[in-house]
């Protein structure tokens, strides 16, 4: 667990043991794992629950070689990345990665939410370490129109250039800002 000024991170992995897909086209294993986030503060902290990403640690604590980010496109936070944990509540950011063959190596495949891609390997059976990285560098964000109906997010600037924002528009201030590496927690690969 990994605590800054009263708010608590802590590494999540719902399963311990992960088994290795066959060795067969398009035969994954999907992998969920996150961070859990408890205000222990006397006042509410609003969290983006956007941007996070894995790092893994081989059984000798060598990280485990990472690619990325590579993006094809990219998104915005909507309302429901936002959430307000009053004093004392908590938080679990789950998302969802896999294992796959690509050639010969085991490798393990994640899409953050903002659509840049990571991939990690080469992987084997044996015991490894996940750790999150979470961070958010915005303290506040407004509403974001592009049409599609979806009510979109972006960082608030301090003087905007563009007036299309309207009184209504909606602001997410008191963001907290930051980035976090949480403590490893172990997990199994098994065949």
């Amino acid at each position: 667990m990994t605590s800054i000024d009263g708010i608590e991170f802590e590494t999540v992995m719902p399963n311990g043991v992960v088994l290795i897909p066959p060795k067969q086209p398009v035969a994954k294993t999907q992998v969920q794992f996150g961070i859990q986030i408890t205000n222990n503060t006397a006042h509410p902290r609003n969290f983006l629950l956007f941007t996070a990403r894995p790092e893994f640690l081989q059984a000798n604590k060598q990280k485990v070689a990472q690619f990325g980010p590579n993006a094809n496109t990219a998104a915005s936070p909507e309302l429901s990345d936002f959430k307000l944990l009053m004093p004392g509540e908590s938080v679990t950011f789950l998302v969802e990665g896999y294992f796959e063959w690509f050639k010969s190596e085991l490798k393990f495949v994640f899409m953050r939410k903002d659509a840049t891609y990571w991939w990690y390997g080469n992987f084997e059976s044996g015991t490894y370490s996940i750790n999150v990285i979470y961070e958010n560098p915005y303290p506040a964000w407004e509403q974001a129109s592009w049409g599609d109906g979806i009510i979109s997010f972006m960082p608030m600037r301090k003087h905007p250039r563009n007036h299309y924002l309207t009184p209504e528009s909606m602001k997410i201030e008191d963001v907290w800002v930051g980035n976090i590496f949480t403590s490893p927690l172990e997990f199994c690969l098994i065949q």
